[in-house]
């Protein structure tokens, strides 16, 4: 669930892989180019240490293989796919283990520094079946449980943001339940949102020598719609290197506000187990380094 989901984020991605590609999120060169009447098409792909999803962990600490496609055409409009695998145990993803990702939209640059970008992605897991439960009130501490639609697991969102130069603000909204949660009693998770506000910086400015070096910082804020105890924020800090010939490589710490003693049974939200029966547990938004390395084509 990740944009450096390109274009958003790997148009996002396509745009910089070579600011962190996908984890998360999502790296992109920020300079957008005049508007063009052409047809073009670039590919991706990447192994990371582990996939980060807005700061929560989609692979349980084990390493990811992803990829996608890119398609621009005329007047700015784009469409693309990007694709990961996922531990669908652990993330709460129905069992799928491979997430996909469909997203279409607009981008237009005002001038050399100012850009917007609008659009759709769809996340959805082939092979998912999630379970259908009623949200409920935990008899020890009183607090709300959040429940959940059954079937397919999917979110559609729509998106929009802006740059300034290589700063980019963007606002995501859920357009159906978001990843099939369901709010306190049962409501809609419809209207769930996260911020994303990413900056990069090449260090070419401090010597020609660092010109294939990089730096990328992101922050951001999740909040879901009638279950505000899955609120929080993400932050993350990298360093990005131009190997040439199309490769790019990364190493990031990734961490989330997230809540949860979980190796204490906490019933937080983001409290993960790695498999039906597994005793191993997480809190999902726990501190990491994230090391990727991939080529766009």
């Amino acid at each position: 669930m990740t944009f450096k989901k390109t274009l958003l984020a790997a148009s996002l991605a396509a745009l910089s892989m070579a600011a962190v590609a996908q984890t998360n999120d999502a790296s992109k060169d920020e300079t957008e180019a005049a508007v063009s009447s052409d047809f073009a098409a670039t590919a991706n792909v990447m192994i990371a240490s582990s996939y980060r999803f807005r700061g929560i962990d989609q692979t349980f600490n084990q390493p990811a293989i992803q990829g996608g496609f890119d398609i621009t055409m005329p007047y700015g409009f784009y469409v693309g796919n990007w694709n990961s695998n996922v531990n669908g145990y652990s993330a709460v993803l129905g069992g799928g283990n491979i997430e996909m990702d469909v997203y279409g939209g607009w981008k237009y640059a005002f001038n050399e520094d100012v850009g917007l970008d609008t659009g759709i992605i769809n996340y959805f897991y082939p092979g998912s079946t999630m379970s259908a439960f009623n949200s409920s009130y935990s008899n020890t501490d009183g607090v709300a449980t959040y429940g959940a639609k059954g079937g397919n697991v999917y979110n559609l969102e729509y998106y929009i943001g802006g740059n300034w130069k290589t700063v980019n603000l963007k606002q995501y909204v859920a357009l159906t339940d978001y990843f099939n949660n369901k709010g306190v009693n049962n409501a809609s998770t419809s209207g769930s949102g996260y911020t994303d506000l990413t900056a990069t910086q090449d260090l070419g400015f401090i010597s020609d020598s660092l010109s294939t070096w990089g730096v990328v910082g992101h922050v951001g804020y999740f909040y879901m719609a009638n279950y505000s105890q899955a609120n929080y924020a993400d932050w993350k800090l990298g360093i990005t290197k131009d190997i040439g010939s199309g490769w790019t490589a990364s190493a990031s710490y990734i961490q989330a506000s997230t809540n949860g003693n979980c190796a204490a049974g906490s019933i937080q939200f983001y409290c993960q187990t790695k498999s039906a029966g597994s005793s191993t547990t997480q809190n999902g938004g726990h501190a990491t380094a994230v090391v990727t390395i991939g080529r766009t084509f």
